[in-house]
């Protein structure tokens, strides 16, 4: 039994809508000094070219698939992960059933937050570029080159390397885990026959 637990607090915090909604917020947050508001507006005018409104969500589920599908692969590469599945078979769809959950809840979040994401990108933009070089960026983007970069920066982490690194990086990652966890359990174990 407590092995199930600690595979799907493995699995939980893998997770990037899991992840998401567990990041706490700064106990204070740092004063941010109001963009320019002509360099909001040459930002706004920017992101809208980087990111067509009318294609926003199409180029964010192209990047957000395959991270999410490099992510599986990487949990279900980690040893533990395969020895849990395979003491106890049906786990499997259990595990599915956790992830397709997840991965749809993800999608929904972000889907919904996407104007506030646009948003604050670009009264991010406005703080960090002048008015010239929005300029500079916005008639870069408008080349054949800047219109490919930014087709393909969508679709990055789709490219097999990018993919065989990310299963890497969560193998490497379950396995420190699953024993931190192991470690946990013990401790909190060791704290119950201490009450005895």
């Amino acid at each position: 039994m407590r092995r199930g637990r600690a595979l799907l607090a493995l699995t939980a915090t893998a997770m990037p809508g899991v992840a998401m909604a567990q990041t706490a917020a700064p106990a204070r947050a740092p004063v941010v000094a109001e963009p320019d508001a002509a360099r909001l507006a040459l930002a706004r005018q920017l992101l809208d070219q980087m990111m067509p409104p009318a294609t926003r969500q199409s180029m964010i589920q192209a990047m957000l698939t395959p991270m999410q599908a490099n992510m599986r692969q990487g949990l279900e590469q980690s040893p533990g992960f395969q020895q849990a599945l395979t003491k106890n078979p049906k786990a499997r769809a259990i595990f599915d059933r956790f992830l397709d959950k997840q991965q749809a809840r993800t999608n929904a979040t972000l889907t919904e937050a996407l104007p506030g994401m646009v948003d604050a990108m670009a009264r991010a933009y406005a703080r960090r570029f002048d008015a010239g070089q929005l300029g500079d960026l916005q008639r870069f983007f408008a080349t054949p080159t800047g219109q490919a970069y930014m087709k393909a920066s969508f679709t990055i982490m789709a490219d097999p390397d990018i993919a065989a690194w990310q299963r890497k990086l969560m193998g490497e990652a379950m396995t420190h885990m699953q024993d931190d966890i192991a470690t946990m359990a013990k401790d909190i174990d060791a704290t119950q026959q201490d009450k005895k």
